[in-house]
């Protein structure tokens, strides 16, 4: 039997990267996509660093840079894999964009607003749509989607969670990851029938190297967050289930 193949968005870092090591050793193939090509001055990691940890894992990858709001790089991330791999078994949208800050109604910028939800829901979408002929002819095609917390309702006299976490509540953020939940959720019916299951997966307050950063400089308490294992160990469950299809449409936790 051929080896899996997966795309991981978002793999220079963070949960991103310690998956694509993991898928890695399963013996998977694994296209390895970010922006980074180069390590970022403050924050640890890069695409060529995490192709080098999947295949001392035991895996085989091959780094894509990728600007997720370009549509032609999301083809040619596709067009990649399968150049790379013959096929594509597993696709994890774990790439976000997290900018834009806290702002009230009144100050809230368009620009802002449409970059985020073209990375946070525009994305995946785009890469589930270039992806699905090779997810289907898997016949076990799986979907991970990488959400949030603060895409969840909160009643209006609850406070805390992830967002208070995180300084507040932001708008673009929150509305694309609450898309997101929706959208695996509406799918998920018609892509069962191409035998393709899609879970998404809400990591929760995680000890990323942002994270880190972010506590350094005070704007988060780390003590509250959990290591990146606890979200890697649930994602990598779905991968491994003898019926991901039973989770498909559905938001899974994690919780350290």
């Amino acid at each position: 039997m051929s080896a899996q193949s997966a795309i991981v968005t978002g793999a220079s870092r963070g949960i991103g990267k310690q998956l694509a090591i993991e898928l890695g050793k399963l013996g998977y193939n694994v296209a390895v996509a970010a922006r980074t090509v180069t390590p970022h001055a403050k924050l640890a990691g890069s695409i060529g660093e995490t192709v080098e940890a999947v295949e001392a894992a035991g895996g085989h990858a091959v780094a894509v840079a990728v600007d997720l709001r370009e549509p032609n790089d999301i083809r040619r991330l596709v067009d990649t894999a399968l150049e790379s791999f013959g096929g594509i078994d597993l696709l994890v949208n774990n790439a976000a964009d997290t900018s834009g800050g806290v702002p009230a109604l009144g100050e809230l910028d368009m620009h802002d607003w449409a970059r985020q939800f073209d990375v946070n829901l525009n994305a995946p979408l785009r890469l589930m749509q270039a992806a699905l002929p090779a997810l289907t002819k898997s016949r076990r095609g799986l979907i991970v989607n990488l959400t949030s917390s603060a895409a969840d309702h909160v009643p209006l006299a609850v406070q805390g969670g992830e967002s208070a976490a995180l300084g507040g509540e932001r708008l673009a953020y929150a509305a694309s990851k609450a898309a997101l939940n929706r959208l695996a959720n509406a799918l998920a019916p018609q892509l069962r029938a191409q035998g393709i299951a899609i879970v998404n997966v809400d990591p929760g307050f995680t000890r990323t190297e942002l994270v880190e950063r972010m506590a350094i400089r005070g704007v988060v308490d780390a003590a509250a967050s959990h290591p990146m294992s606890v979200p890697v160990e649930l994602v990598m469950s779905v991968v491994g289930s003898p019926d991901p299809m039973a989770m498909s449409g559905e938001v899974l936790h994690a919780r350290g």
